[in-house]
């Protein structure tokens, strides 16, 4: 899920009210706070949200499962290989605790170990490039054991150059980065390559916009890094990545060592572009468009807020289009867009019933795969937000019937 302050758990319902200001924002947010901080028995536990929302709620319901049927859970546990005997597997190896254990199946192995997006030598060799693993936004350091333990043993793969990409802002600290998903459907920002010159419509789904960023890069036009650009009056508004608006967390109370380094700062837009590398008749022609635009309500170079889509995470209070305002109110900042991911696509190739499969087509006997260690299902596309856990979840529902009914006794 989303988080409201950096630990108050929103829903995507929560999010596109609050960001969109749309009739009422103001209270949700206060019930928001409000039960988190009459929460008093998790208050006295600690700082976390006991409302579980979105993805992390699936995942506690599905804990919660375990433990009402005493099913361990072994932490600390590395997966190390497949076993294979008579030229099927029959267990894995893993390291738990330090020390190498064998772990033998009595039916089928099913790998469900996520993607590699934490591998930054699987990425550089799959993925377009430039990528760097601290682009990812994925909580999870996933370096794509499973797959590779896969393709060892003769599986083959499928989509190993795509991800659940979205742009995100690397911190300061240079090993993590924010995710930048909804943000970029407020009036008053725009996404610019170093051209000064915009290559998207800023507002699309994130998958779709890093898909657009390496293709405006590959045609030599220099948007990795990108930059979005937004004035005080976004900045008044709406958050970005980890800096919130400024009505709640003025410049003074970021930390120092932020600006120039996540996000810069000038009084006009020429200052700026000189701070971050950017054509400044390149950049003023883009604003001024985006001006013109904003008055009609019409975006004519990539029609940002003419969809459902782009409008759901807009400003239902500004006219005519709830995400195009012009760029008019000093002073005007800059944070650097990387194509980062929540995630890689790629992976084993599984058929219908999840078995993987061999370069020839031929299910590899007692071998099974779900979730991104598997090859997307949703193949290139993304249908909208669960299209990683839903699957997931119906895969492994269908591998554990096929197991069943090929091997029951």
């Amino acid at each position: 899920g989303g988080y409201l302050f950096g630990r108050m758990n929103m829903d995507q319902t929560d999010a596109a009210v609050l960001m969109g200001r749309k009739p009422g924002w103001f209270l949700h947010a206060a019930m928001i706070v409000m039960r988190y901080v009459f929460d008093i028995g998790a208050r006295v536990k600690g700082k976390r949200d006991r409302r579980m929302t979105m993805g992390q709620s699936m995942v506690a319901s599905l804990r919660t499962s375990m433990l009402d049927r005493n099913m361990p859970l072994w932490l600390n546990t590395k997966f190390t290989g497949l076993s294979k005997t008579d030229g099927r597997v029959t267990g894995v190896t893993v390291e738990r605790n330090g020390k190498a254990e064998a772990l033998t199946a009595k039916r089928a192995v099913i790998l469900a170990a996520g993607g590699f997006e934490a591998n930054q030598e699987m990425r550089a060799k799959y993925l377009p490039n430039p990528t760097q693993a601290n682009w990812s936004a994925s909580p999870t350091p996933n370096t794509g054991d499973a797959i590779q333990a896969g393709m060892a043993i003769g599986a083959a793969t499928e989509f190993m150059d795509k991800a659940w990409w979205t742009p995100v802002v690397e911190m300061p600290d240079g090993a993590t980065a924010d995710p930048v998903i909804t943000s970029r459907a407020g009036p008053g920002c725009v996404i610019v390559n170093k051209k000064g010159k915009r290559f998207a419509n800023e507002a699309m789904p994130y998958l779709e916009f890093g898909e657009a960023h390496y293709a405006d890069n590959n045609a030599g036009n220099q948007s990795i890094p990108a930059w979005m650009i937004f004035d005080a009056g976004y900045r008044k508004q709406y958050p970005v990545g980890p800096v919130y608006p400024s009505v709640i967390m003025p410049d003074s109370k970021l930390p120092a060592e932020w600006e120039g380094k996540l996000y810069w700062k000038a009084n006009d837009l020429g200052a700026l572009a000189d701070l971050i590398g950017v054509d400044k008749e390149g950049l003023r022609g883009t604003i001024a468009r985006m001006a013109d635009y904003a008055k009609t309500g019409k975006d004519l170079e990539f029609n940002k807020g003419g969809d459902i889509y782009d409008r759901y995470y807009g400003d239902a209070n500004n006219k005519p289009n709830p995400c195009l305002r012009a760029l008019d109110q000093a002073p005007f900042y800059a944070m650097k867009l990387v194509p980062g991911d929540i995630g890689t696509k790629g992976g084993l190739k599984a058929d219908e019933n999840a078995r993987v499969l061999t370069e020839s087509g031929e299910p590899i006997q007692g071998l099974y795969a779900i979730g991104n260690c598997s090859g997307a299902l949703m193949g290139p596309g993304y249908p909208g937000p669960g299209s990683t856990l839903g699957p997931a979840m119906v895969m492994g529902y269908v591998a554990a019937g096929h197991i069943a009914g090929a091997n029951a006794p």
